[in-house]
């Protein structure tokens, strides 16, 4: 018959196990909604896109990287206003963007967005397009985006 310290050992190690199984569980994957590329003025060759990343998960993740066959260049920006250029408004390519656990991040005009460059073809309203949009921890997930007007 074991000890009671065998006993206490085996309990302590059992939970230990436990904790540890938890901790490497995977993380829920993004849910992306409401993706829609504005319609491209005439003669442009870029547009922009635009989604909404919700991370059910319950750890932090980064969207690191987008691209889509209908662009030569896919690139993540913000949208910043200037104050002691007299509120000029512009915008500056990110490198990532972060979704903590459990939020959400809303990329929309004014704000957070993708540019697509070197369109490879006409986008015309009504029509879609897929956007992959590349996680730090849950990889690429390949979504469809509406073509529409702004």
């Amino acid at each position: 018959m074991p000890s009671w310290r065998s006993r206490l050992v085996l309990v302590i190690g059992v939970v230990v196990l436990a904790g540890c199984g938890a901790a490497a569980a995977p993380s829920a994957r993004p849910e992306i909604t409401d993706a829609w590329v504005r319609v491209p003025s005439p003669g442009a060759t870029s547009t922009a896109a635009y989604v909404v990343i919700s991370n059910p998960g319950g750890v932090a993740e980064v969207l690191t990287r987008v691209s889509t066959p209908v662009a030569q260049g896919a690139s993540m920006h913000r949208t910043t206003t200037s104050t002691d250029m007299g509120g000029m408004t512009g915008m500056e390519m990110v490198d990532a963007i972060h979704i903590p656990a459990g939020g959400e991040v809303t990329l929309e005009p004014g704000g957070f967005h993708i540019m697509l460059d070197a369109l490879t073809g006409t986008l015309a309203e009504g029509a879609s397009i897929e956007l992959t949009l590349t996680f730090e921890h849950a990889g690429e997930i390949t979504v469809t985006a509406a073509v529409r007007g702004g």
